[in-house]
């Protein structure tokens, strides 16, 4: 089968998309010339823009459509055929499909694409030509890991590479002018701290969160480092969490929580000295932009969502409890001992560590 046109769709956040980027070189690798366009989310737009495997990348937003549903059947109905009508014309041999919904599944059927690749968690793959069965969900090995063996369905081999994430005009100057703008030395040491994260888990988000006390303490013994600056960051979301920790330390951090875009953050991630997170977006970001990374691990398991391929400059804790990771399926169950997972996770290792990375 000649391939020349590729779709990969993914409407997910951004670590999903950041998993997603080997597959994308592997394609561009092995299946030269080929033309590879990429349908994701506004949030992950940024992370993809100016990505140079890519030829074409489109926004879906879900909410958008359905917004729009309401507003209007008429011209939700004209967007639809409208948008079908453009998958059609493109005239793609192949699509990922990483969706796994089924709805997807069939608008991809009748836009007239052959060779449907994806995953198939409870049926949710039916209208896929070729699949991978995931009765477990993710389990015991890393997503990107997953989205690699989608290229056996076209014979190809998978070589793991790292994730990628381009920005433009980033260069020696870019952290000076920062530094500049926000009154203090070039010379200083930057750490970006996320204590929030885990935004897609909405009302659980807390359980994937080391408590805020414990960032606050951690924040405070390394405002006490010379030369040292703290940058919050995060959502809006996010904003209370980072205005705590603020409020509560007498050398002021740089709080930039909910004032920033996606680009200006992975911008200020690239020439940051160091990023402490929970699990999440940030910390994928960072293994992107190949950071010094310390991150925080509760209900989520490691192996399957953590560092990849491998990274001596990631940190990564976890509490040492029997229930944990306990996320799986992609549901989190009640927790019962309120996040003792993360709360075993003592501010004391996490500094001693700290210490031995930024002086390593």
């Amino acid at each position: 089968m000649k391939i020349d046109k590729v779709l990969i769709f993914n409407p997910f956040g951004i670590g999903d998309v950041l998993f997603t980027t080997p597959l994308i070189r592997n394609l561009k690798d092995s299946l030269k010339p080929v033309s590879i366009t990429y349908i994701c989310s506004r949030r992950t737009y940024p992370l993809l823009k100016n990505n140079i495997f890519l030829d074409k990348v489109f926004v879906f937003e879900k909410d958008e459509w359905r917004n729009l549903a309401s507003e209007s059947k008429v011209k939700f109905w004209k967007n639809f055929f409208s948008f079908l009508g453009s998958i059609k014309k493109n005239k793609f041999d192949v699509i990922f499909d990483l969706s796994m919904n089924s709805k997807y599944g069939f608008f991809f059927k009748i836009a007239g694409i052959k060779k449907r690749i994806g995953f198939n968690y409870r049926n949710r793959g039916r209208f896929l030509t070729d699949k991978i069965d995931l009765p477990r969900g993710y389990f015991d090995k890393h997503v990107a890991r997953y989205c690699l063996e989608l290229l056996g369905f076209l014979g190809l081999p998978a070589k793991e590479y790292p994730f990628d994430l381009f920005l433009p005009e980033v260069d020696s100057s870019t952290k000076d002018n920062f530094c500049k703008e926000h009154n203090f030395h070039s010379d200083t040491l930057l750490i970006v701290v996320c204590p929030g994260s885990g935004d897609s888990w909405r009302d659980t988000a807390y359980f994937k969160r080391w408590p805020k006390e414990n960032f606050l303490d951690l924040c405070l013994r390394l405002s006490h480092k010379p030369s040292t600056k703290i940058l919050l960051l995060g959502s809006e979301a996010e904003k209370p969490i980072c205005d705590y920790i603020e409020e509560n330390m007498k050398k002021k951090p740089l709080n930039l929580c909910g004032k920033i875009t996606l680009d200006k953050f992975c911008q200020i991630i690239s020439f940051c000295d160091l990023v402490i997170t929970n699990d999440g977006g940030p910390f994928h970001i960072a293994q992107a932009l190949k950071k010094k990374a310390v991150v925080f691990y509760g209900p989520v398991d490691e192996k399957v969502y953590g560092v990849y391929p491998d990274s001596s400059i990631c940190a990564v804790f976890t509490g040492k409890v029997d229930c944990r990771p306990c996320y799986e399926s992609f549901k989190f169950p009640e927790c019962k001992f309120d996040k003792l997972c993360l709360r075993r996770i003592t501010t004391d290792s996490v500094f001693s560590q700290i210490e031995k990375i930024i002086s390593g």
